[in-house]
Parts: structure tokens; C-alpha cells; sequence
């Protein structure tokens, strides 16, 4: 009986262990999210100016478009780049 009851004690520490790095987890994240909702505008102008430099449009909307598919299109170049440089060795 008493061995059982050590085993439920030590498997609750590393549920506690668990729980903790996964609250740290959640508030960088929830930092993070903060971090890129404040520069999300400012990257999306800066985008904004440079298609519009490269392509010479004159329509707000379609500017508009171009901006959100050349930031897409970064970010999946981006997600590429790094799932292939963090994958697994196995």
C-alpha cells in the first residue's frame, strides 16, 4: 500500500512539472500574440508601400490584395525554411 501511494506522489510532481512548463507555454504565446498584433499594422504598411513601388498600381483594393498574398507568400517561404531546418534527424 505504501508503495502505491509513493508511485500517486511522485507521478503527481511530474504532472505539477508538466502543468508549470505548459502555464509558461501559454504566456509566451499569449506575449507573442500581443508582440505581432502591435507590429501587424506596421508590417502590413511596409508591405503596402514596397508592392506598391514594385508594381505601380493605382487601385486601393487591389493593392490591397497584392500586399496580403506577397505577406502570405513570405510567410509560407518562412514556415518552409524552418520546418525543414528543425525537423527530426530520425
Amino acid at each position: 500500500m505504501g508503495r502505491r501511494i509513493n508511485r500517486l506522489i511522485q507521478r503527481g510532481g511530474s504532472f505539477k512539472r508538466e502543468f508549470r512548463q505548459q502555464i509558461r507555454m501559454l504566456i509566451m504565446l499569449a506575449l507573442a500574440f500581443t508582440i505581432a498584433f502591435a507590429w501587424r499594422e506596421t508590417t502590413f504598411n511596409l508591405s503596402k508601400s514596397f508592392v506598391l513601388f514594385i508594381t505601380q498600381v493605382k487601385s486601393s483594393s487591389l493593392a490591397t490584395i497584392l500586399t496580403s498574398v506577397f505577406i502570405t507568400l513570405i510567410c509560407v517561404i518562412l514556415i518552409l525554411i524552418t520546418t525543414s531546418a528543425l525537423k527530426d534527424e530520425n
